[in-house]
């Protein structure tokens, strides 16, 4: 019974791990910082390519989770407690993930292929996708600490669903990329 909870904890952690990274990677812009950017406030909005601000990621995740779970307030606050202490150092870790999968990406793409820079590479992209996954998993037991059994049952159904859907809408002009 053991296992069975521990590759459901996985899959759901690695199903939160791509909805956000998928949002980081949505979200990230290479506009100034908001206090640098001109107008009111800093103006502009967050555009293609802005880092998620870690307070919003917060609280779009609280509101998901709500709405999919129906947490009263107490659970809100709890849960929001667990992402305020471990989203900021998250989305850091996301943050290198990203730059050590674009630098894999990239070797793979030179025109010469150096076995072992990219074994190396390799290696140092999956040391940061495992921070990113052990956080993730850390943050996930605080979680399931607050729901009640029920709730972590429909957890465990919607989050893959709910974290693995595309972030960008379907072609329209034919059947979607294989």
């Amino acid at each position: 019974m053991s296992k069975i909870v521990v590759y459901i904890l996985l899959a759901v952690s690695l199903g939160l791990n791509v909805g956000v990274i998928a949002t980081t990677l949505v979200h990230r812009t290479t506009s100034p910082p908001q206090a640098l950017r001109p107008g009111p406030g800093g103006g502009g909005g967050p555009g293609r390519g802005q880092r998620p601000d870690p307070g919003q990621i917060v609280e779009d995740h609280v509101r998901g989770m709500t709405r999919h779970l129906d947490l009263d307030l107490e659970q809100q606050k709890a849960i929001r407690a667990v992402l305020v202490q471990h989203t900021p150092q998250l989305v850091m870790f996301r943050v290198n993930a990203d730059k050590a999968n674009r630098r894999l990406v990239e070797a793979f793409a030179a025109p010469a292929l150096d076995p072992v820079s990219f074994q190396q590479l390799t290696a140092e992209a999956s040391a940061a996708r495992s921070k990113v996954d052990s956080l993730s998993a850390v943050m996930l037991m605080a979680e399931a600490a607050v729901l009640t059994p029920e709730q972590r049952r429909k957890f465990a159904e919607v989050a893959p669903s709910i974290h693995s859907t595309p972030q960008r809408p379907p072609r329209q002009d034919g059947p979607p990329p294989r």
